[in-house]
């Protein structure tokens, strides 16, 4: 900026470093602010640039891909079904019929479906429910847990959310019960889902009737002498995950301990006996 320079007659007052005269704002709030200073007799005049300073606004935090966690997308779905006796085909009704578990990623899995805990439903006097449900667009595979009412076992379904329309027939077992001295007939049938600790191992719980404090030992007989069938104990709920090892498919005899729940592993028919 050029300098100007003022008489000594010209009235004007040398005052180096002075803002510009009748501007009341402070020098941070300046486009240009005045100095002055004597050279030989004038006042000489300067307008200098000042830098405004301003407050900035705080940028914008990049959200994190890690812990960002995209909206879920959902569809309806409404699944349904009808529950018959394993043995004889009749309807069972009073199965409440609950989802368990979401296969699909993200936001899969059992934590995932107790969001759903509460949307349930229950099979009528000829066995069949309905269950609509808003689930993630992701899932493509879910699980149920059918809870048996009394005199039944419980049991799981699968579906996969594109046929769910099908209406499946689900077959559940009515409870076995054996008692010291008897020997009963007992069919384990592969296509019916029965939970009792280890994965894709058909299986069926038998229930011991004995006194309280007397164990029991069962011992099973397969029919047909290619099929292995054997016996395990129920793993407690706690103990699911992670899954244990393979049951041992050599056990034929097995001493059950008081509360003890045992099981008869392996599709195909055999004779359970029960001693003590």
């Amino acid at each position: 900026m050029p300098a100007v320079l003022a008489s000594p007659g010209s009235g004007k007052v040398c005052d180096r470093g002075s803002r510009a005269i009748g501007d009341t704002r402070l020098p941070q709030e300046l486009d240009y602010v005045a100095t002055s200073w004597p050279h030989r007799g004038w006042c000489v005049h300067r307008r200098q640039r000042w830098m405004r300073r301003r407050t900035l606004p705080a940028p914008t935090p990049l959200p994190d891909p890690i812990t960002t966690v995209p909206p879920i997308t959902t569809v309806p779905v409404e699944f349904g079904g009808r529950v018959v006796h394993a043995d004889v085909g009749g309807p069972v009704g009073n199965v409440r019929v609950t989802l368990l578990d979401g296969q699909g990623l993200p936001g899969g899995g059992r934590p995932a479906a107790e969001a759903y805990a509460k949307d349930t439903a229950t099979s009528g006097g000829d066995g069949t429910f309905t269950l609509p449900l808003s689930l993630p667009m992701s899932w493509r595979f879910v699980y149920f847990q059918l809870t048996a009412p009394p005199g039944y076992d419980d049991t799981y379904q699968g579906f996969e959310p594109t046929t769910a329309t099908d209406r499946p027939v689900i077959r559940m077992y009515p409870t076995l019960v054996i008692r010291p001295g008897e020997s009963i007939e007992v069919r384990v049938d592969g296509g019916i889902n029965v939970w009792c600790g280890f994965d894709g191992f058909a299986c069926r719980r038998v229930l011991v009737a004995a006194s309280p404090g007397d164990p029991v030992e069962l011992e099973v007989v397969s029919h047909d002498s290619s099929m292995r069938m054997a016996l395990g104990l129920e793993i407690p709920p706690g103990n699911w995950f992670p899954v244990g090892p393979d049951p041992d498919m050599s056990v034929r005899r097995l001493t059950v301990p008081p509360g003890g729940v045992p099981y008869v592993m392996c599709a195909g028919t055999a004779t359970l006996t029960a001693r003590r």
